[in-house]
């Protein structure tokens, strides 16, 4: 992702440290948690909808707390906030491990502690601009990002073991754990600061008067979430990996197809913050990039191999990439009494057009009988869509930066 001295530096960031700590373990316990409860809901009910049902509701509460509770990252100083909500959510998680307690009520307080970890990630998303210089802060989003893609993947590969061998209880008793760590851990390492906009007075009253119209009419950031959302078409191929990996005679191979994405993604990013250095030069290539992570799926129209097919998903992953310096320059660009609201927006904004280009995706195959023909489609559009986002994009730097050079 970054060189060896470009991470100690970032490591040697107190506040840094302790949010970036803090982040990995906690979502390597939210993994934990989440086939916990799943297993528990299995385990009680014997029932594959219920426990369906409660997986998925790890999807959807951020797509209400996001809008609806991002203001309190900007309204309170965001340490505050970052403490209180780890503090709220190891006191639910622990209730939810208690031995004996009803599947109904650690449901509904699964759903209230993914609802608090809205205003969280808002707090420190908003907070990392401030904590890092601006030469480092490019590299910290990269390092934040990819450490949480590893801690998911390492969380959900171990999930299953500890669970089994040691217990639901007991994994969820770790999550909680994991958020106490977090809360000592920002209080001692994070600094102090005022809120960002605590009376909603820090706005220029001749700007946009909230931060979603201020995300639709600034077309800097109008173009990168538009091409941030086409996460939704580029992971059509993760929603369809069961019916790919049938349609290809490897059933076996699900697995690999699922993890293909992450990886490669954190490959691509360690390859891109490597051999391009100057944050300005990512930003150009955002475009080229977002394009490059659709058009390997155009590809599906041929009906590829199992081993062309991973070719094609580790080039689409690796240029998924491009969402690393999207991330870091949309938040740039940002005021910070916005940030913790757009943050909100932007990430149920995300998580919908991921959800729902996936299951768009299993209607689509199944109305056309062909899984590779809707991945081809999904990577048509995405396309179209993509080269209309790079033109936008390049157009708003301009527009902003007359000596912005773009691609």
């Amino acid at each position: 992702m970054t060189s060896g001295g470009t991470i100690r530096a970032l490591v040697g960031n107190r506040e840094f440290r302790g949010m970036w700590i803090g982040s990995t373990v906690s979502t390597v316990g939210d993994q934990l948690a989440a086939v916990a409860l799943s297993l528990l809901v299995f385990e009680r009910t014997q029932s594959a909808a219920w426990t369906a049902l409660t997986w998925s509701l790890t999807l959807f509460p951020p797509l209400v707390s996001g809008p609806l509770l991002g203001w309190l990252a900007d309204r309170f100083p965001r340490r505050t906030v970052m403490v209180w909500c780890a503090w709220l959510q190891a006191v639910l998680v622990g209730l939810m491990a208690i031995p004996g307690s009803p599947l109904w009520l650690m449901i509904v307080l699964l759903v209230v502690v993914l609802m608090i970890s809205s205003p969280f990630l808002a707090a420190q998303e908003a907070s990392l601009p401030h904590v890092l210089p601006d030469k480092r802060y490019d590299d910290g989003v990269a390092l934040f990002g990819t450490s949480v893609d590893v801690a998911q993947m390492v969380g959900l590969a171990a999930a299953g073991f500890l669970v089994t061998n040691a217990g639901a209880n007991v994994a969820l008793a770790i999550d909680a754990a994991s958020f106490v760590w977090v809360a000592i851990l920002v209080q001692l390492s994070v600094k102090h600061r005022p809120a960002a906009d605590p009376r909603g007075t820090k706005r220029d009253p001749e700007g946009p008067k909230g931060a979603f119209t201020l995300l639709v009419t600034e077309p800097r950031l109008r173009s990168l979430m538009g091409m941030r959302l086409l996460a939704g078409l580029a992971m059509v191929p993760e929603g369809l990996a069961v019916p790919l990996a049938a349609s290809l005679d490897a059933v076996w191979a699900v697995g690999l197809i699922l993890a293909i994405e992450p990886a490669a993604n954190v490959l691509g990013v360690a390859v891109l913050f490597r051999v391009v250095r100057d944050p300005a030069k990512r930003e150009r290539l955002i475009g080229p990039l977002a394009i490059l992570s659709l058009a390997p799926l155009v590809m599906f129209a041929l009906n590829p191999n199992l081993t062309w097919t991973i070719a094609l998903l580790v080039i689409a992953g690796m240029a998924g990439a491009y969402h690393t310096p999207a991330r870091s320059a949309w938040m740039r660009i940002l005021p910070d009494a916005y940030r913790g609201r757009a943050y909100g927006i932007g990430r149920a904004a995300l998580r919908s057009s991921q959800g729902g280009g996936m299951a768009l995706a299993g209607v689509v195959a199944h109305t056309v009988g062909s899984v590779t023909a809707t991945i081809a489609g999904a990577g048509g559009i995405g396309l179209l869509l993509a080269t209309q986002a790079t033109v936008a994009w390049r157009r708003a730097r301009t527009r902003d930066d007359p000596k912005a050079v773009a691609i």
